[in-house]
């Protein structure tokens, strides 16, 4: 059988209005932003190409905070962010130069890891999306297949929500114990509350 590859998009474009600093930007620990973590596990993997989907202010960001990425990560601007995910997708999808299974991941989820990813990879012969459970309710990231990926850059009406336009696909889902894949960190409280003693302004300048 012939090496299966994969590649990842991170969702990085929304606008942050209740966290009031780019989610990108908020730190993992003291020396790495969530973007940071989250491209050093997909490469870890490892992901052939990584796609993060960013908006004007997560782009100003990073090009004030240089992460220092390698060529197989693309950093792609969505001047539309107004248009919601599936665009952003569309985005982050147009920058793989070959398209495979592309696991397809929101930078506001922080604790994925490379045994995760493993599992969902393992399963990718099985599905066309695929996604972890955590008890009853479905986590972070989605894996989905070639098939699903080009059909999602080629649709012509991007206004369609992700998980409802997927849900036509095969699926699969991979139970998980860890509770953390449910997590989506969108307000200062919720940040505190999994990263307590760390500021969400620790990379970011806020011109006092």
């Amino acid at each position: 059988m012939a090496e299966q590859f994969f590649s990842a998009v991170i969702m990085a474009a929304g606008i942050s209005r209740r966290m009031g600093v780019p989610k990108l930007s908020l730190p993992f620990d003291e020396s790495r932003s969530f973007v940071q973590r989250c491209v050093q596990v997909f490469a870890d993997f490892p992901c052939r190409e990584i796609s993060v989907v960013v908006n004007d202010d997560g782009m100003k960001w990073l090009s004030e905070n240089d992460p220092g990425w390698p060529a197989n990560v693309h950093v792609v601007l969505n001047q539309h962010p107004e248009k919601g995910r599936f665009f952003s997708l569309q985005k982050g999808l147009e920058a793989i130069r070959e398209l495979c299974p592309v696991f397809v991941h929101n930078v506001d989820n922080p604790f994925i890891n490379t045994a995760l990813l493993q599992q969902l990879a393992s399963v990718i012969h099985k599905a066309s999306f695929i996604r972890p459970v955590c008890g009853d309710k479905r986590g972070h990231p989605a894996l989905i297949s070639k098939k699903a990926a080009t059909d999602i850059l080629h649709e012509s009406n991007p206004v369609h929500h992700v998980r409802l336009y997927l849900e036509k696909y095969p699926q699969q889902l991979v139970t998980v114990t860890d509770p953390n894949t449910l997590v989506n960190i969108n307000t200062p409280a919720e940040y505190h509350q999994h990263f307590k003693g760390l500021s969400i302004y620790l990379f970011t300048d806020t011109g006092s």
